[in-house]
């Protein structure tokens, strides 16, 4: 019987950001697909050009030594298995956001996720915040990270819906 190699959360190496970017578009694939069948391919386009890209450049953004947050990678063994980004005091006082985060959908549902939520509560309490804040979609397709987030203890919540009419 082989063991499950030790997961660590660390901070993020110069040498990660490629991997990240590989992880957000390989977890984030099944919400693309789920807004373009939602949207249909022509107002899925219009309002969500370049989706793959943006998704990309926001997570080397999140990676940029000189940004306002911090990244934190979880490495299962040797392979970097998932990340989270996450603002202290952004944009309201007393409050920490979590950004951008995935799990390689290899890597999924083996509490990986919560392990690094866990890391950024610890961290944002450390540096006397208050409250953690996340935003995720409504969607069938979001329904993992709901579940992730609900987990480790997120239960305040404001409803949000986009309505769209064709012309």
């Amino acid at each position: 019987m082989s063991q499950t190699p030790i997961t660590t959360i660390r901070e993020l190496a110069a040498g990660d950001i490629a991997r990240l970017v590989e992880i957000a578009l390989a977890a984030w694939e099944p919400v693309f697909d789920s807004f373009e069948q939602i949207l249909g391919s022509e107002l899925f386009e219009l309002t969500r050009p370049g989706c793959r890209e943006s998704k990309a450049e926001q997570i080397r953004a999140a990676c940029q030594l000189d940004a306002p947050g911090h990244v934190l990678v979880a490495q299962r063994g040797s392979t970097i298995a998932g990340f989270v980004s996450f603002y202290p005091d952004v944009p309201v006082p007393g409050v920490g956001e979590i950004g951008n985060n995935a799990v390689h959908p290899e890597f999924q549902r083996q509490g990986l996720a919560g392990m690094m939520y866990e890391e950024v509560f610890r961290r944002l309490k450390v540096l006397g915040i208050r409250y953690a804040k996340v935003r995720t979609g409504g969607d069938a397709s979001h329904l993992p990270a709901r579940t992730a987030y609900e987990r480790v203890g997120f239960d305040i919540s404001l409803p949000a819906v986009d309505y769209y009419r064709e012309l």
